[in-house]
Protein backbone atom coordinates (compact mmCIF):
# COMPACT_ATOMS: atom_id res chain seq x y z
CA UNK A 1 0.00 0.00 0.00
CA UNK A 2 1.27 3.25 -1.08
CA UNK A 3 2.23 6.32 1.73
CA UNK A 4 -0.35 8.48 -0.01
CA UNK A 5 -3.16 5.57 0.60
CA UNK A 6 -1.55 4.47 4.38
CA UNK A 7 -2.41 7.80 5.30
CA UNK A 8 -5.61 8.36 4.27
CA UNK A 9 -6.89 5.04 5.84
CA UNK A 10 -5.08 6.34 9.32
CA UNK A 11 -6.59 9.43 8.85
CA UNK A 12 -10.01 7.60 7.98
CA UNK A 13 -9.76 5.13 11.17
CA UNK A 14 -8.73 8.26 13.71
CA UNK A 15 -12.06 9.82 13.16
CA UNK A 16 -13.80 8.67 15.85
CA UNK A 17 -12.71 6.40 18.98
CA UNK A 18 -16.07 3.63 18.39
CA UNK A 19 -17.40 1.17 16.04
CA UNK A 20 -20.20 -1.00 15.61
CA UNK A 21 -18.75 -4.15 15.90
CA UNK A 22 -20.55 -7.09 13.99
CA UNK A 23 -19.61 -10.73 14.61
CA UNK A 24 -21.60 -14.59 13.57
CA UNK A 25 -20.73 -17.98 15.23
CA UNK A 26 -22.22 -19.99 17.63
CA UNK A 27 -23.57 -17.55 19.84
CA UNK A 28 -25.63 -16.07 16.50
CA UNK A 29 -24.66 -12.90 14.92
CA UNK A 30 -24.32 -9.97 17.87
CA UNK A 31 -23.93 -6.27 16.76
CA UNK A 32 -22.06 -4.31 19.55
CA UNK A 33 -20.57 -0.21 20.07
CA UNK A 34 -17.16 -0.51 20.89
CA UNK A 35 -14.34 1.28 21.62
CA UNK A 36 -11.27 0.84 19.66
CA UNK A 37 -7.91 2.56 18.87
CA UNK A 38 -6.27 2.72 15.87
CA UNK A 39 -2.85 1.36 14.98
CA UNK A 40 -1.41 1.90 11.82
CA UNK A 41 -4.07 0.79 9.23
CA UNK A 42 -4.97 -2.47 12.17
CA UNK A 43 -7.60 -1.30 14.54
CA UNK A 44 -7.84 -2.66 18.93
CA UNK A 45 -11.42 -2.88 19.63
CA UNK A 46 -12.05 -3.16 23.71
CA UNK A 47 -14.85 -5.85 24.45
CA UNK A 48 -16.35 -6.63 27.20
CA UNK A 49 -15.13 -10.01 28.82
CA UNK A 50 -18.72 -11.22 28.82
CA UNK A 51 -19.59 -10.46 25.04
CA UNK A 52 -20.82 -13.29 23.00
CA UNK A 53 -18.25 -11.73 20.16
CA UNK A 54 -15.31 -13.37 22.15
CA UNK A 55 -17.25 -16.31 21.81
CA UNK A 56 -18.59 -16.32 18.16
CA UNK A 57 -14.72 -14.85 17.59
CA UNK A 58 -13.48 -18.38 18.82
CA UNK A 59 -15.41 -20.33 15.48
CA UNK A 60 -15.38 -17.35 13.12
CA UNK A 61 -12.30 -14.80 12.71
CA UNK A 62 -14.72 -12.53 10.01
CA UNK A 63 -15.92 -9.55 11.38
CA UNK A 64 -17.85 -6.47 10.51
CA UNK A 65 -16.91 -2.65 11.76
CA UNK A 66 -19.26 -0.22 10.55
CA UNK A 67 -18.56 3.85 11.72
CA UNK A 68 -20.99 6.92 9.95
CA UNK A 69 -17.60 6.92 7.48
CA UNK A 70 -16.76 3.75 6.82
CA UNK A 71 -17.63 -0.02 6.77
CA UNK A 72 -14.40 -2.38 6.92
CA UNK A 73 -14.27 -6.15 6.66
CA UNK A 74 -11.33 -7.58 8.72
CA UNK A 75 -9.88 -10.78 10.62
CA UNK A 76 -9.88 -10.77 14.52
CA UNK A 77 -8.08 -12.13 16.79
CA UNK A 78 -7.87 -12.23 20.53
CA UNK A 79 -4.66 -10.51 22.28
CA UNK A 80 -2.61 -11.39 25.20
CA UNK A 81 -4.18 -9.43 28.17
CA UNK A 82 -1.24 -8.02 29.13
CA UNK A 83 -1.29 -5.68 25.89
CA UNK A 84 -2.53 -2.70 26.13
CA UNK A 85 -1.67 -1.20 29.42
CA UNK A 86 -5.20 1.22 29.28
CA UNK A 87 -7.25 -1.56 29.22
CA UNK A 88 -9.55 -1.99 31.60
CA UNK A 89 -10.27 -5.02 33.77
CA UNK A 90 -13.69 -5.62 32.26
CA UNK A 91 -12.17 -5.49 28.57
CA UNK A 92 -10.62 -7.86 26.23
CA UNK A 93 -8.54 -6.85 23.67
CA UNK A 94 -9.28 -7.95 19.75
CA UNK A 95 -6.94 -7.17 16.96
CA UNK A 96 -8.65 -6.32 13.84
CA UNK A 97 -6.85 -6.70 10.68
CA UNK A 98 -8.51 -5.73 7.53
CA UNK A 99 -8.57 -6.73 4.60
CA UNK A 100 -11.69 -4.54 2.73
CA UNK A 101 -12.52 -0.66 3.57
CA UNK A 102 -15.44 0.69 1.48
CA UNK A 103 -15.81 4.28 2.26
CA UNK A 104 -19.34 5.85 2.52
CA UNK A 105 -20.78 8.73 1.17
CA UNK A 106 -22.24 11.56 3.57
CA UNK A 107 -25.31 9.68 3.95
CA UNK A 108 -24.03 6.93 5.86
CA UNK A 109 -25.18 3.94 3.37
CA UNK A 110 -23.77 4.02 -0.10
CA UNK A 111 -19.68 2.92 -0.95
CA UNK A 112 -18.45 5.76 -3.12
CA UNK A 113 -14.69 3.93 -2.55
CA UNK A 114 -13.54 0.59 -2.11
CA UNK A 115 -10.30 -0.38 -1.27
CA UNK A 116 -8.47 -4.15 -0.93
CA UNK A 117 -5.73 -4.34 1.50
Amino acid sequence: MNKTLRQRVMDLFHQYDTVMLVTCGQAGPQISQVAYRPEAIDLHLFVPHNSDHLFNLESQSDVVLVSPAWKLMGKATLEPKTSHPALENWQRVVKVTPYRLHVLAKDGQNPIETIDF
